[in-house]
């Protein structure tokens, strides 16, 4: 085979070192674009330094060469430094870089390049085998908290192939993307949270007042002594968007998980109803002590419907959770209605994103009418049940807890809502951003078998037998491990999720 002929042509290559960080953290993208060497970045914990320790490659006069004698070129050599304690995700491209108006770009199929790194070489590679600008990677990877990597890189004109590339240029820059795993969404949220000293709900003398307040719970029969955090008031930067719908957060709360462990997790519900059902509607044909239903939630009807497991029920089962359509309990004696849950059913994401976790069963007398809320929340983790009742659930879905409403009033000592929920009407009831009218809860009503706590079109809380027909919106907790992407919590920019 006849030897190619080196072509003896006059081309520059220069490149630059360029650091632009796409840096995903403190709960928002911070980027930057630096020119020059010992470039430095920092954003919180993170530190990044991308040094360039020499001047550039710059080649007059080249020809097509072979590998060996490419690779054997000096290098442009620069580091990338994480001076930071955490480790960051990182990628290098190599850009063009800007040329004369009157120059015409080489054309990526003459070159070749080496990448040293860290004393090891990449080898000979065409330009081409790693992409077309802007999208060529050279290198991607992890680099730990105090480390360096350190890089030569090698470009020149191969002999492996003819054309005509006289007087051409290339001019390159790198350019380095990194990102840091977002935190969690808990830790998103508690970051907005007001100092437990914070108490004065009416925002009449504290200077700055953030955006979730702090509930410190003492022991109950079934807790220990907890902390939460929940959003109070009639509109605060709430908004979610789960299962492609709008939801609105609860607050963070520890709970119990199908180990056994306690952790916190971000509870939500969603902002309107999917339709109106009973708790349960159960004869005494069927199950019920009476024919008005039956007030144990590890049985009921609609607990059933909401969660997993339940596929073989021939009515109901599992359709709000399999995203199915089909029968639904809905009315007194096992009355039933048409339901269809394929479009506002649980998505095969949203299911990934929440697990069964321990819901309290405790029930509440209606005679204590001036129960607080945080009466309510010992009652709800309490002993008192009705005969043959349980004292806890473990399940993915379920309902908000009177204490759950009553807290979203905790603004003012006086205040008829949260000191005595029975009490609460129309005027203030609007008062909270959990109020949608008639609208089913998890309570229970003690020394009953058939009624549960519910929220009536003027807020106040009332009792109902279980087989009425009501407002219904799902409630679940979200996995702990779930992070905000973004969005501030308002309604015109929700919180996004992911895994």
């Amino acid at each position: 085979m006849e030897k190619k002929n080196k072509k003896a042509t006059v081309i520059i290559i220069s490149i630059f070192i360029v650091l632009i960080l796409a840096i995903l953290i403190s709960y928002a993208y911070f980027t930057t674009e630096l020119n020059g060497a010992d470039q430095i970045v920092k954003v919180g914990e993170l530190e990044l330094v991308l040094d360039e320790t020499s001047e550039g490659i710059s080649l007059d006069n080249a020809v097509g060469i072979s590998d060996s004698e490419g690779m054997s070129l000096e290098g442009s050599t620069f580091e990338l430094i994480n001076n930071g304690s955490k480790a960051v995700d990182y990628t290098i491209y190599l850009d063009d870089n800007t040329i004369g108006d009157t120059d015409t770009r080489i054309d990526d199929k003459y070159l070749k390049y080496n990448l040293n790194k860290n004393g090891t070489d990449s080898g000979a590679y065409l330009l081409t085998s790693i992409g077309s600008n802007p999208n060529r990677i050279l290198d991607s990877g992890t680099i730990e908290g105090k480390s360096t990597n350190e890089y030569s890189l090698n470009l020149w004109i191969t002999d492996e192939v003819d054309g005509n590339y006289s007087g051409q240029v290339f001019s390159g820059k790198l350019r380095v993307e990194v990102s840091q795993d977002k935190p969690e969404g808990i830790d998103v949220l508690l970051a907005k949270a007001n100092d437990p000293s914070n108490n004065d709900y009416n925002n009449s003398s504290v200077e700055e007042q953030k955006e979730m307040y702090v509930f410190n719970h003492s022991e109950t029969y079934q807790t220990e002594a907890l902390t939460d955090y929940r959003y109070i008031g009639s509109n605060p930067n709430n908004y979610v968007i789960f299962n492609d719908e709008v939801w609105r957060i609860i607050g963070v709360f520890p709970v119990v998980n199908a180990k056994g462990e306690t952790e916190n997790r971000i509870k939500i519900i969603r902002d309107e109803f999917i339709g109106g059902y009973s708790w349960d509607n159960k004869d005494i044909s069927t199950g019920a002590e009476n024919n008005n239903g039956k007030n144990d939630w590890t049985e009921a009807r609609l607990m059933k419907l909401l969660n997993s497991g339940y596929e073989d029920e021939e009515v109901g089962g599992s359709l709000y959770y399999n995203r199915g359509s089909g029968i639904c309990y809905s009315g007194s004696n096992n009355s039933t209605v048409n339901c269809d849950f394929s479009e506002i059913g649980l998505s095969d994401e949203a299911k990934s994103m929440t697990s069964k976790v321990v819901w309290y069963l405790g029930g509440k007398d209606s005679r204590s009418t001036s129960n607080t809320g945080e009466d309510d929340y010992v009652l709800e983790r309490g002993n008192r049940v009705t005969t043959n009742r349980s004292l806890s659930w473990l399940g993915e879905v379920g309902l908000i807890y009177i204490s759950d409403y009553s807290y979203t009033f905790a603004y003012g000592v006086s205040n008829t809502c949260y000191n005595t929920i029975m009490s609460c009407n129309s005027s203030e009831s609007s008062n909270s951003w959990l109020y949608n009218g008639y609208q089913m809860t998890l309570t229970h009503r003690q020394y009953t078998y058939t009624d549960v706590f519910m929220i009536d079109g003027n807020g106040t809380m009332r009792f109902f037998p279980v087989s009425n027909t009501t407002g219904l919106q799902p409630t679940l907790y979200l996995n702990s491990n779930i992070k905000i992407t973004s969005g501030d919590g308002s309604s015109d920019n929700p919180y996004r999720l992911s895994i």
